[in-house]
């Protein structure tokens, strides 16, 4: 149940360090960086002073998404909710990449505990570069 439901939408952009394997979203608006919370061992979101969700960094993206490295290297689409309540943060996302020409989704889920007493809330991120 949430106590307080705040209701964000934004546009994101991606970067992906090839060789290191990891994927960052974040949103192309200004905002003040406050702090991280690792939801799992892949999977780090950063927070504004506000304490809504800004970015999310994918560690080890292509074993967590099961694909190989170079189709990360320029995704064409996400839909991503972040959804934070008492006790836990929940994340679905669909990515969309190109696999020998064709759109190919790509859904990933996560869930970790809401160790810092966050804001029920709940958040979504839209990119799209077809």
């Amino acid at each position: 149940m949430f106590n307080k439901n705040i209701e964000q939408p934004f546009n994101m952009d991606y970067d992906y360090d090839y060789q290191n394997d990891s994927l960052f979203l974040y949103i192309t608006d200004d905002y003040e960086y406050k702090q991280s919370l690792r939801l799992d061992e892949d999977i780090i979101l950063d927070f504004d002073q506000n304490m809504v969700p800004v970015a999310m960094e994918v560690l080890h993206a292509s074993r967590r998404f099961n694909i190989d490295k170079i189709h990360l290297k320029n995704p064409i689409g996400l839909n991503m909710n972040i959804e934070i309540v008492a006790d836990c943060i929940h994340i679905q996302a669909e990515f969309t990449i190109t696999v020998r020409n064709k759109a190919t989704s790509l859904e990933f889920t996560a869930e970790g505990e809401n160790s810092i007493n966050l804001p029920s809330q709940e958040t979504h991120f839209a990119k799209a570069t077809i």
